[in-house]
């Protein structure tokens, strides 16, 4: 019998994923399901499965880290909202990825991929292999909003505040909290489309409406459908002309 495990750090989309195989492998077993990287990389050494589907972002030690990690031991699958991972990490062995949100007919189609390459030995994934492409950068993010998931497009995000160890996520409809530190986030945003105004802030320029001098040392930013500014800090002041300034 198949054994498989599974490492997703939202519960929810961990339980659906369960019942997905559940139903669609039904000859292979479930010996393991984890909510981080540190119980998964345990997991796979003791419980030794034949597959893992691996979340990419999953706090302190990462589905990637995870991998780099225990490649070798089992046959993986990379089950992620981020498509420039996905693509590296299929490019660099792994049987497969699956792009959230996923269909039933793409984890169908995942299987019949690990049951054709299950005789195979694993093959070796390395850090490097598995870093996106320069340049490429996160278009959506995931974001969890009491027991929904929103794949939210980085385009209709207003900005990200870090406020201790959390950071705040405002889009043009909601907003969030995520535990990605905020210096994580900025090296996969494009840094055309998003500047750091302010060392606990980072704006989405196409969404700022203006810019707002107060005098010689303050300035503020006025994000789109927002009623309260955003400060800028001295040091983020030489983006923006010391004067009004307006997103035409």
């Amino acid at each position: 019998m198949v054994k498989l495990l599974i490492a997703e750090d939202e519960e929810i989309l961990r339980l659906s994923l369960q019942k997905k195989l559940a139903r669609l492998w039904p000859q292979a077993k479930l010996v393991a399901q984890c909510s981080n990287g540190e119980d998964a990389l345990a997991a796979l050494e003791q419980l030794q499965p034949d597959v893992a589907f691996l979340d990419v972002q999953m706090g302190s030690l990462s589905g990637l880290d995870v991998a780099c990690l225990s490649s070798h031991l089992c046959h993986l699958v990379f089950v992620t909202a981020y498509d420039q991972y996905a693509v590296k990490a299929f490019e660099a062995g792994a049987i497969d990825y699956l792009l959230k949100p996923y269909s039933d007919a793409r984890l169908q189609q995942c299987i019949t991929r690990l049951q054709q390459r299950l005789h195979q030995p694993p093959a070796r994934l390395d850090r490097a292999s598995l870093q996106p492409t320069g340049g490429t950068y996160l278009n959506q993010l995931k974001l969890q909003l009491g027991n929904k998931i929103w794949l939210q497009k980085t385009e209709n995000i207003l900005y990200f505040h870090a406020s201790g160890r959390y950071v705040e996520v405002v889009t043009t409809e909601r907003e969030f909290v995520v535990r990605t530190p905020l210096k994580e986030l900025e090296k996969q945003l494009d840094p055309q489309l998003f500047w750091r105004i302010h060392r606990s802030t980072l704006i989405n320029i196409q969404q700022l409406d203006h810019v707002k001098t107060l005098d010689s040392e303050q300035m503020q930013a006025w994000m789109k459908g927002c009623t309260k500014p955003l400060a800028i800090s001295r040091s983020g002041q030489h983006l923006f002309k010391p004067t009004e300034w307006s997103n035409g």
